[in-house]
């Protein structure tokens, strides 16, 4: 009988820290997507004076990166970031003149946090959130952008 009970506070024990290491949430936005002007993405490798800058204004390719981040699984956990990652931000700029800022830092392959000031919160997921300045849109132009342009 002492057996069947540790065996059982063990496991209530274990499940309460599994419960405990990150409840899953997700991103309401604000605004509809409707409400959206045009993206701005910005990214860089390792120092902000390296970063680039892409304008997404189609309709299609606005509502493809606000899917995407409402539906994304994310863990209320923080991750310890690394200097000279890489990071992918992104600047809803909406029809009424304010901004949504959303800024992903790469920790590994697939992982790293998305926090927003905007929104004020900061997850962690496993979403690969930097291929889509590659995979959106091909045909969109990099600039280069000044470092204080850069959400914060």
């Amino acid at each position: 009988m002492k057996k069947v009970i540790a065996l059982i506070s063990f496991t209530f024990l274990f499940l309460g820290l599994v419960g405990c290491s990150g409840r899953t949430v997700n991103i309401n936005f604000p605004f509809e997507v409707g409400d959206v002007e045009n993206v701005e993405m910005y990214y860089y490798a390792g120092m902000p004076v390296s970063a680039e800058k892409k304008v997404v204004t189609e309709k299609s390719d606005i509502s493809a990166l606000y899917e995407m981040f409402e539906g994304l699984s994310l863990k209320d956990k923080k991750v310890v970031e690394n200097t000279g990652t890489d990071v992918t931000s992104f600047r809803f700029n909406l029809l009424d003149g304010t901004n949504y800022e959303l800024i992903y830092v790469c920790d590994g392959v697939k992982s790293g946090n998305l926090k927003s000031k905007t929104g004020n919160f900061e997850y962690f997921t496993s979403a690969d959130i930097g291929a889509y300045w590659d995979n959106l849109n091909t045909e969109l132009e990099a600039t280069p952008v000044n470092e204080s342009e850069l959400p914060q």
